[in-house]
């Protein structure tokens, strides 16, 4: 009988045992297991959210961050919400509220990766240069190279060091820390952008646009900086067209807008190069193919240059003396645009060029028995006149150069 009861009372202890560390360790686990795999749902959500980069994303993810925090404060997923509420701060321009988040991940003692970790200092630190322009923020930049060997990682602080060279106009600098970055990542996307705006903060045009055409090539369609680099590509590399022509460097002028055309082929700006290709052939002297874009410039779907390359087309005739193609020019402005900008000068050059037609019809109706001393001087005005106003043309022509939009 005392046998039975001891292994009663064994067996009641034993179930007690069970029942205390189901309840004291085993359901703690579970429940803690529960509210951690919510919480990593609610951050999958938000860091979706977060990524899609308009203002109006990042503050609904914010919200999500938040919710992890209020109510899950004891999970690890926490410690990474504080971390991309302070990234969300950070696109959102917020860099005082983003550098406070920061510091409160590093100073509240919470268990942070090390990959985490690294990238809080780099980003306190690019804060503080932005802040400051400081040093210290360049050395700690610096000292957290020598923390880690994960080449992503490395490639960014290149890429923070080579963005604060940029901002002191170190330019030469900036290029080289660009350069490292991108050999530790060849797909840093701020690298390669950076990279493109330091060639052409030397002067390296043509370097800096082959880059901004490597960029859209292979990350066009998916990155979120797409949209403003084709704007600043296209901006830049009109203006560099332009200020090539300015400068008589025509051959790399005609080659800028060329390239325009290629990448660019359905911009409004695509009239505006077809028009200036033309003005970079007038201004060779080689009128044939300054003539086939002017017509290009008439015949694309735009019209905002059409005015400048009526007028233009109809020089380009009057100077090649075919008079009567000059004359149908400027009379098809007059007829289109009667009171436009170039109406005065259109009417003037008309009246030239019928001028001139009038001249050969006399000189082929002349009876070939007169006097040739009458021809003679009949040939020599005619001359003297298309030579005065060929002159005329060319010392005018800069002056009747248009806005350059």
């Amino acid at each position: 009988m005392k046998k039975e009861l001891i292994i009663g009372l064994i067996f009641i202890a034993l179930g007690l045992g069970i029942f205390v560390f189901y309840y004291q360790v085993e359901r703690p686990k579970a429940r803690a297991s529960a509210r951690a795999v919510m919480a990593n749902e609610l951050m999958v959500e938000g860091k979706l959210i977060f990524e899609r980069g308009d203002r109006q994303a990042v503050n609904s993810a914010i919200d999500l961050f938040s919710k992890v925090i209020a109510r899950y404060p004891d999970t690890p997923a926490a410690t990474e919400a504080f971390y991309f509420i302070a990234q969300s701060y950070e696109k959102l321009g917020f860099n005082r509220l983003a550098y406070l988040k920061y510091m409160y991940i590093l100073k509240e003692g919470r268990y942070v990766p090390k990959d985490m970790n690294g990238e809080i200092r780099t980003r306190i630190a690019r804060l503080k240069i932005m802040k400051y322009h400081t040093e210290e923020g360049v050395h700690q930049l610096l000292s957290q190279l020598t923390h880690s060997d994960n080449r992503d990682f490395r490639s960014r602080i290149y890429t923070e060091l080579g963005h604060t060279h940029l901002k002191n106009a170190s330019y030469k600098k900036a290029l080289r820390m660009f350069h490292i970055a991108l050999k530790e990542n060849g797909s840093n996307e701020e690298a390669i952008l950076g990279k493109a705006r330091a060639f052409k903060r030397t002067g390296q045009d043509e370097k800096a646009f082959d880059m901004y055409e490597y960029f859209l090539k292979y990350y066009g369609n998916f990155s979120h900086y797409s949209k403003d680099t084709r704007s600043a590509y296209l901006k830049q590399l009109y203006s560099s067209a332009l200020a090539s022509f300015h400068r008589g460097s025509y051959y790399r002028s005609v080659s800028l807008f060329k390239r325009l055309l290629r990448f660019f082929p359905g911009s409004s700006k695509s009239e505006n190069a077809l028009y200036w290709i033309g003005e970079n052939y007038f201004a060779q002297k080689k009128h044939t193919q300054a003539i086939a874009y002017f017509g290009r410039t008439l015949s694309n779907g735009y019209t905002h240059k059409d005015q400048d390359a009526r007028i233009k087309r109809g020089y380009c005739y009057f100077m090649t003396k075919r008079f009567d193609l000059a004359a149908r020019e400027f009379q098809v402005y007059l007829k289109a645009y009667p009171h436009g900008r170039h109406a005065e000068t259109a009417k003037k050059w008309k009246e030239t060029s019928t001028r001139e037609i009038l001249y050969r019809i006399k000189d082929r109706m002349a009876p070939e028995t007169e006097d040739t001393s009458d021809d003679d001087s009949i040939d020599e005005s005619t001359e003297e006149s298309t030579n005065e106003v060929s002159d005329t043309v060319e010392k005018k022509i800069k002056f009747e150069n248009v806005a350059e939009l």
